[in-house]
């Protein structure tokens, strides 16, 4: 039995072969003018995935890098002021040498002494340093608090005159860390102890305390004890030029690992683009393929929905 095709159904297939071309016509029109093959989740779903994955994965990218320049900021401030310590250590030291001289009088030690003394409050001024509002040196105890003896480093005056330079008592050896990578962290900062005080208070290789006792050596004209001082406060350079290097060893990791994010970020935008970039040459070539497909469906169609019984009578 042969089933009749009534006027209507030739309406309504040559109406949805002309809306289906012109919606391939639009669809490429989009890809052309957006430079996207996916646009929207449908245009390829499998294509769509891989596309937000990757999008994801060079955000992260993003993210470790400014983790990167934040550390390499904070490190470059650290070493910087590391590096005026290593100074005035070196100006200390030469200070000692020359008054550890038999023929330095009593009068040359004590001017002597004044000016190891405003080295030392030079001193305790940089380890209290500060960069973008925090303590440099104060581990995890970084923000200036309200509980006494909250910067890193606290003066104990005796008169006039430095006595003591006392460490936070809620420390400074805590670390802080940026993420570099997936499960890829680095310390960036250096304890104020290991810098200063690697083994406590008034310990062996506290600079502070060898620098107030060697004013003291002389205000005393002590030369004998200001010539074992000489020894100590280079011992004491060399502890700081080896917390300096370390941060230069971390930076150098750092410019490694952020060449390593830039290539990997490299290579997953090539992929990015391979899988929802447009190719336009191949697209207009598609385009005008479906224009004549759409062109030869609108003719068929007006030829075919033009005819009637007085046709045929």
């Amino acid at each position: 039995m042969l089933n009749r095709i009534t006027n209507a159904m030739l309406v309504n297939r040559s109406l949805r072969h002309i809306n289906d071309n012109a919606a391939r016509m639009h669809k490429t029109q989009q890809q052309i003018s957006s430079g996207k093959m996916i646009n929207i989740a449908s245009d390829d779903p499998i294509g769509a995935t891989q596309s937000m994955s990757l999008t994801g994965g060079i955000k992260k990218i993003d993210q470790y890098r400014r983790n990167i320049e934040d550390g390499v900021s904070v490190m470059e401030n650290t070493s910087s002021i590391l590096s005026q310590i290593e100074e005035i250590l070196l100006q200390i030291k030469g200070v000692a040498s020359n008054a550890s001289s038999e023929v330095t009088t009593s009068a040359e030690r004590s001017a002597f002494a004044f000016q190891v003394d405003q080295m030392l409050r030079e001193l305790v001024q940089l380890a209290n340093s500060k960069f973008q509002g925090k303590f440099v040196l104060g581990g995890t105890e970084t923000l200036s608090g309200t509980k006494p003896n909250s910067a890193p480093f606290n003066i104990q005056m005796s008169g006039s005159k430095i006595a003591s330079v006392i460490q936070n008592p809620d420390g400074l050896d805590g670390e802080i860390k940026r993420l570099v990578g997936e499960g890829k962290s680095i310390t960036i900062n250096i304890n104020g102890d290991d810098v200063f005080q690697p083994n406590g208070l008034q310990g062996k290789n506290d600079i502070f305390d060898t620098i107030i006792k060697l004013r003291e050596n002389l205000f005393a004209n002590d030369g004998d004890s200001i010539r074992v001082k000489v020894n100590e406060i280079d011992s004491e350079f060399n502890q700081v030029v080896s917390q300096n290097t370390l941060l230069g060893a971390k930076v150098n990791r750092l410019d490694l690992v952020r060449n390593q994010l830039d290539d990997l970020k490299l290579i997953q935008k090539d992929q990015l683009s391979s899988v929802q970039d447009t190719d336009i040459a191949e697209a207009i070539m598609r385009l005008k393929t479906q224009e004549v497909t759409f062109n030869a469906t609108l003719s068929t169609s007006s030829r075919i929905l033009s005819s009637s019984l007085l046709d045929y009578i």
